[in-house]
């Protein structure tokens, strides 16, 4: 058993209240919480785990919730977590709980028990982190109103309802508003009743007999984000049922205080180690003056006059206030600020993920690169003290990493050769012609096709400032800049070989998942063997066939399969899963690393900062739909049904690709050519790699392999 956190206690004793009561409201909505319950409170989708990528059912719920809130009157504004905080606790044990019960739903699905496979899958825990970005573009999408916080954003929602213009009316989140001195929290919502839930901190502390710093301090002993749970309350929880009354009634044999009862426990071992004492002195302090934006856009401790003088040792490191401003309109997510300040990078195994060398080759070494770069760029543009930074890989494996360590002042320069690029005016109006929506990378690279034009991209005099206005010069510069870090640019702005590589597999499909699958054939990540790393037995039979379809099948997983608004059901694959999550990986670096190119934009005063079009601007970025490994699964059981018969037909092919009679795997793709236009995007993608490999010079080192895959399938798509 484990030491039942205050949110659930607090679950038990909820009221009520009917929505129209708060028509014309506006409510503060923690994201992460809210994802957290969204993901994580139903049980929709339990094989949402098993298969990666955005959940199916998430854009319908949201929007859903979207709609109806707004059809009773009130406002929703999101507010998310920014940068890790000092001593910020993190759910380590959850997640590792997490992979356990994913584990066992792997075993049970490959010894057949499907019940069992979802009633585990049920268990687990979605990792909401990899969703904030997705949640960001659909609230865009909907015109709901977000920011990103410097630190918490259950800190920055606690200053925005404490406002006297009142910004928002009420907060929906977790019991650690209480921490804050929040008197209630919604906790949520009712589409059946048309009904609020929310907790009171008065019924709280009447029904547990306890004043605001007893019941503050049970909390903390019962673990939050700024505190892990007390030692002494785990060892109870080992042979009863333990809880907030059980932290109350220690506190109270201790004079109310957590000191003495730290005193009292001094001797017991983890309690030394965690120093608990002093980690509950920072938790007082770091809830007490954390760091929020004000209204005017000022970032700075709550009770400000209070405030002691070494606040960056219990909250974080002072960054510039501008970042903190680029932050919160999440033009740049909090991972690469985070590195910057803690000198650490930590990565972690997401679940399911079999802990292969492949895996961890890409994440731990060949992606470092990536970050030196994104470090470096960003680092360039602010003090000096940040530019000398020396930042350490802390893997998820027992792995000596020294050689991976980021000197930020050895990697080299990019800022001066960056700047060059100032293209605007009528040569961006050729390059976006009327593609107004369309990805502007295509569009980049033809213009760079003409080496007159690519001469002209070279500014060496000085140019007004800004020299960048529009949302189309910003975004086709910082593309611009990145294909040149990335290498498909030279520095005379020509194209590289692999440019050319990127615009010819860009000319059969014009997607982001595109520019994600020729980073990874740059790689080397497309080869015939399994995701594990595992190659097929050449003594095997069917030799041939299972390498071509691992690796079509790996090459399908950058699309997304045409899926409808619900749960997922047919056949899993975890070495799909396995390879889904190496795209994620690759593809929130891309990511990261775009981010950090644009806010360097803003930072090295490229860019005129006055503008209201911020949201316009992140919805022009690419690698922020993350798809996961649903049409791999699709690809590899069509090929594999195909495969199975003596002979392929045209009559063959669509009986397969219409389910019909044994061929009837995908519930939610029966009908309308579902299954169709889902191996048709996979085949697209792959016609767009395959086009990379012919261009001369490329040298990738499957080339052989693309050639007799594609010889293969021609005639089984």
């Amino acid at each position: 058993m484990s030491v039942q956190r205050f949110d659930v206690w607090a679950s038990k004793h909820v009221e009520h209240c009917q929505l129209h009561m708060l028509k014309d409201a506006v409510i503060g909505v923690d994201a992460s919480y809210y994802l957290n319950l969204r993901l994580n409170g139903n049980n929709e989708e339990p094989l949402k785990h098993a298969l990666g990528g955005q959940p199916f059912t998430f854009k319908r719920t949201i929007e859903e919730d979207i709609t109806f809130l707004r059809q009773n009157g009130i406002t929703l504004i999101f507010v998310f977590d920014g940068l890790d905080y000092v001593n910020k606790n993190l759910r380590t044990s959850q997640l590792a709980a997490s992979r356990r019960v994913q584990d066992d739903a792997w075993h049970a699905y490959l010894n057949g028990d499907s019940k069992r496979t979802v009633a585990d899958f049920g268990k687990a825990t979605y990792d909401v982190d990899t969703t904030a970005r997705g949640l960001q573009k659909l609230l865009a999408e909907n015109n709901v109103e977000y920011m990103v916080a410097p630190y918490s954003a259950t800190a920055q929602l606690s200053y925005l309802l404490a406002l006297e213009d009142q910004f928002i009316d009420a907060v929906m989140g977790s019991t650690e508003c209480f921490l804050f001195g929040m008197d209630r929290v919604v906790t949520d919502f009712n589409r059946n009743d048309s009904t609020l839930s929310l907790v009171s901190r008065a019924t709280c502390e009447g029904i547990l007999k306890a004043d605001r710093d007893l019941l503050r301090d049970a909390q903390i002993l019962l673990g939050t984000s700024f505190t892990p749970t007390f030692p002494i309350l785990e060892a109870m929880a080992t042979t009863k049922s333990t809880g907030v009354v059980d932290a109350i009634a220690m506190l109270k044999g201790f004079g109310n205080s957590v000191i003495q009862l730290c005193n009292y426990h001094r001797e017991n071992a983890q309690v030394q180690n965690l120093k608990y004492a002093d980690r509950y002195k920072k938790a007082i302090m770091t809830i007490r003056h954390h760091v929020v934006m004000d209204k005017t856009g000022v970032v700075a401790p709550l009770h400000f006059d209070e405030a002691p003088g070494d606040v960056h040792e219990f909250v974080g490191q002072r960054l510039p206030e501008e970042l903190f401003f680029y932050l919160s309109k999440g033009m740049l997510a909090p991972e690469i600020p985070n590195w910057l300040t803690s000198g650490e990078v930590v990565l972690s195994l997401p679940g399911g993920v079999l802990d292969s060398e492949p895996y961890r080759r890409l994440v731990i070494e060949l992606l470092n690169p990536f970050r030196s770069e994104a470090l470096k760029i960003l680092a360039e543009s602010l003090h000096y003290y940040y530019q000398s930074r020396v930042i350490k890989v802390t893997p998820w494996v027992n792995q000596d990493t020294s050689n991976l360590t980021i000197e930020i002042r050895y990697v080299p320069a990019m800022k001066q050769k960056l700047a060059q690029w100032k293209v605007r005016g009528a040569q961006i109006e050729s390059i976006v012609g009327k593609g107004e929506d369309a990805s502007l990378f295509l569009p980049c690279l033809r213009s760079l096709k003409d080496a007159a034009f690519a001469k002209e991209t070279i500014t060496k005099d000085k140019v007004e400032h800004p020299a960048l206005r529009t949302a189309d010069e910003v975004v086709a510069n910082a593309i611009f800049r990145y294909l040149q870090v990335r290498g498909y640019v030279d520095d005379q702005h020509n194209l590289t070989t692999w440019g050319k590589a990127l615009a010819a597999a860009l000319e059969v499909a014009d997607e982001e998942y595109t520019i994600v699958g020729i980073e990874m054939l740059r790689m080397g990540l497309f080869t015939g063997n399994f995701a594990s790393g595992d190659a097929v037995s050449k003594t095997d039979k069917d030799h041939d066939r299972k390498v071509n379809t691992n690796l079509i099948s790996k090459i399908a997983c950058l699309s997304r399969i045409q899926h409808k608004s619900m749960g997922f059901v047919g056949p899993l694959d975890r070495q799909l899963l396995t390879f889904a999550w190496k795209i994620t990986a690759v593809r929130t670096t891309l990511r990261d690393l775009l981010e950090t190119i644009l806010t360097s934009m803003f930072l090295n005063g490229d860019v005129d900062r006055e503008r209201e079009d911020w949201i316009t601007l992140m919805q022009k970025l690419p690698f922020a739909s993350d798809n996961g490994s649903g049409n791999g699964i699709a690809v590899k059981t069509y090929l594999d049904a195909v495969n199975e018969e003596p002979e392929v037909t045209e009559a063959l092919k669509a009986s397969i690709k219409q389910q019909e009679g044994k061929y009837n795997w995908f519930a939610q793709l029966r009908g309308s050519g579902t299954l169709t236009k889902s191996l048709d995007r996979a085949w697209k993608v792959w016609d767009a790699l395959y086009a990379a490999t012919l261009v001369p010079g490329t040298e990738v080192k499957e080339a052989k392999l693309f050639s007799e895959v594609n010889e293969w399938l021609s005639p089984r798509r």
